[in-house]
């Protein structure tokens, strides 16, 4: 990774509804000192309507963005981390590069403040599955947990965190899928969590928008707090559902 130029797909969403997300995973890449370029004039991956549709439009996009890239992107969205690679490109989701290619030692380095909050971490299905491109064990995953535990928050178990949010089949079944969201989110309630952290775009979108009661964070917005961001630059207030405790509330 040393001398390396990352390439970083933030993806579409992380221009509009999840600014957030994008603002505050730049914000550590910096702190961690990782060297990168933003690919911010690229199309969407086409998680949604691609896949729905044409299987082919989602290969061409892949193709478009890993020439860009000039090699393998990293993404912060679930979504576009499954559809580049299952269109025949290359990508590796940011959970996975914190993890195995920065380290956690290097990550705690970073730490200057400790969050008090009891978190829920969120996988979804879309970075486990199909097997072959699991960021982690698909059956019981630890990277996310590992990572978060650093910043002193106490992660908590609950029945669907790998579970889909319904968000790629929002189009096709709305109701469907805002019930699975709403699902998810009374799972990780019912076992104690004050918060659900996600890492995925269209994950957190469809928690925060459909659901209310627990704040629904980018686990890059509890990083980067510990990390010495200034609490009013985490985004917290563009949230549908803003923590009333912790990062200095």
């Amino acid at each position: 990774m040393q001398g390396r130029v990352e390439a970083y797909y933030p993806g579409c969403s992380a221009r509009t509804t999840e600014r957030a997300y994008l603002r505050t995973a730049l914000f550590v890449l910096r702190k961690l000192g990782v060297e990168f370029r933003l690919l911010d004039d690229l199309p969407c991956c086409g998680t949604l309507e691609g896949e729905l549709y044409s299987r082919e439009l989602t290969r061409k996009l892949a193709e478009i963005i890993n020439r860009e890239a000039n090699g393998r992107v990293i993404t912060g969205c679930s979504g576009c981390y499954s559809t580049i690679n299952r269109g025949g490109g290359s990508a590796t989701h940011l959970v996975d590069f914190l993890f195995r290619e920065v380290g956690l030692e290097r990550i705690a380095e970073g730490i200057v403040r400790k969050v008090d909050l009891k978190v829920a971490a969120y996988y979804g299905c879309q970075a486990l599955r199909p097997k072959e491109l699991a960021i982690d064990d698909p059956e019981d995953p630890r990277v996310l947990e590992e990572i978060l535990s650093l910043t002193g928050v106490q992660t908590v178990d609950f029945p669907m965190r790998t579970k889909c949010c319904g968000g790629p089949i929002a189009l096709k079944e709305p109701d469907l899928a805002i019930r699975m969201a709403k699902d998810v989110v009374k799972s990780a309630e019912d076992s104690g969590a004050e918060a659900i952290a996600t890492m995925c775009n269209l994950c957190h979108f469809m928690l925060d928008f459909y659901t209310s009661g627990l704040p629904i964070l980018h686990f890059t917005q509890i990083l980067a707090y510990s990390m010495g961001m200034p609490p009013d630059e985490l985004g917290l207030d563009e949230l549908f559902n803003p923590p009333r405790k912790g990062f200095g509330r």
